[in-house]
């Protein structure tokens, strides 16, 4: 008995010592093939920064004569955009958008005049018009894996705002002393609109290398709001300086502004969390600016989008 007891005791550890061996052994390999957590939330905030170079049919000429405003391309657009995870696959976007319109002018006529106070000077007489709008979008997307491609589905609010000086006929008076009172008078017409709607869209991301991807987007927006036409004059002098001005008429409407664009770019990625995009973008506006020679009005060109994680 006492030879045996040694015995069983040895082989009762001995398998008692497999079993933990080998249950060590599959709890090991069972945490390193097991996946990461996918619930896992990107805290970092993406800045993107983006400038364009457009042309439009706004003006193909004047109503003037041809030539002399000329059409007005040559706009300068910009936008800065904030985006955050809120939860795997799900983030919200903030971004805000400026385009200015090129603005055009021509002298219609100079020459000799006696001023105010048998003032010697020079009348000229000048035609105008700009433009000018921004958009304010907010709105939610949703990721989506097809293949390589990472999807992004969303939807929102599209703020828009747009100013315009339709006409601006200008007398300016410049004495040839300039100690000497000038005067200018301006009769200028004017537009302004505010409108928000639902804006929904898509844009999308496809690796084609280790750091090189292309990118793509198209989206649409409906906008309800009101636009204000006003009529009024400017008078100003010098020495001494006076200023005045008075709106004789304004009018009104509610009115309906639409818009579709689409963009396709290559990205870059030169190191982590930094992103260079270069393409080109479309914009289609329905009925956004008064002075127009087509209610769709189309800005198109090239653009350069710098993106941060941080």
């Amino acid at each position: 008995m006492r030879t045996q007891v040694p015995g069983k005791l040895l082989a009762t550890a001995a398998a008692s010592a497999a079993s933990v061996t080998t249950n060590g052994m599959a709890t090991a390999h069972a945490t390193e093939t097991q996946p990461p957590d996918q619930a896992v939330i990107d805290s970092r905030i993406k800045l993107s920064f983006e400038g364009a170079y457009f042309w439009n049919n706004v003006h193909k000429d004047d109503k003037l004569s041809s030539d002399k405003l000329g059409n007005s391309n040559g706009d300068i657009s910009g936008s800065v955009a904030l985006t955050k995870q809120i939860s795997p696959g799900l983030d919200w976007r903030l971004s805000g958008a400026f385009h200015v319109g090129k603005d055009r002018s021509t002298l219609l006529g100079e020459g000799p005049i006696t001023g105010p106070g048998n003032t010697p000077g020079t009348l000229g007489i000048s035609y105008g018009d700009s433009y000018t709008f921004q958009t304010f979008d907010f709105d939610v997307g949703k990721h989506v894996k097809v293949q390589q491609a990472d999807i992004r589905f969303f939807g929102g609010l599209r703020l828009v705002h747009s100013d315009e000086t339709v006409f601006d006929v200008s007398e300016k008076f410049t004495p040839n002393n300039p100690a000497d009172k000038g005067i200018s008078a301006d009769k200028v017409g004017t537009a302004e609109y505010w409108g928000i709607g639902p804006r929904v869209g898509a844009e999308a991301y496809y690796p084609v290398g280790e750091n090189w991807g292309l990118t793509g987007s198209a989206s649409g927006a409906i906008m309800w709001g009101r636009r204000t036409e006003r009529v009024g004059f400017n008078i100003s002098s010098t020495n001494p300086v006076d200023h005045f001005s008075e709106t004789l008429a304004s009018q009104g409407s509610n009115e309906t502004v639409s818009n579709l664009d689409a963009s396709l770019g290559l990205s870059w990625t030169p190191v982590t969390n930094t992103t260079f995009t270069a393409g080109y973008k479309v914009e289609a506006w329905h009925n956004l600016l008064v002075n127009a020679d087509h209610k769709n009005q189309v800005f198109q060109g090239p653009f350069l989008r710098l993106e941060v994680k941080m």
